[in-house]
């Protein structure tokens, strides 16, 4: 055989070779592509469900608290309005009494002068 054939035929080989070594390994490269992308889809498979999981306890909690809230406020407001209420209606009873009782003192008073000066204008009489 002429050597250059044999040089062919062994650039052919190295040729083929190197094809199909890169070929091996861009294979080796996609399987491990596919199995991370296959485990990647699986991990926001999981995290997707558990995302929901938690939208829906944190949903129920937002909707117990809410209605908590609104018990707590009118408990509150309730109890504090109805105190507030009381102490005002004490505060104003106590001022009326006061009132009433300066009133008749008053007239206890005017009806005191108008009988002395009755009395001092019969005396006068």
């Amino acid at each position: 055989m002429e050597p250059a054939v044999v040089g062919a035929i062994a650039g052919a080989v190295v040729a083929s070779l190197a094809v199909l070594g890169f070929w091996m390994n861009l294979q080796g490269q996609i399987t491990t592509a596919k199995a991370t992308a296959e485990s990647a889809l699986q991990v926001a498979a999981e995290a997707e469900e558990a995302g929901k999981e938690c939208n829906e306890r944190v949903t129920a909690l937002s909707a117990n608290f809410g209605l908590y809230r609104e018990q707590a406020v009118e408990k509150f407001v309730t109890h504090h309005a109805i105190t507030e209420v009381e102490k005002r209606l004490v505060e104003s009873q106590a001022k009326t009494e006061q009132r009433l009782v300066d009133a008749l003192d008053g007239l206890n008073k005017r009806l005191d002068r108008l009988i002395e000066a009755g009395l001092q204008r019969s005396a006068r009489s």
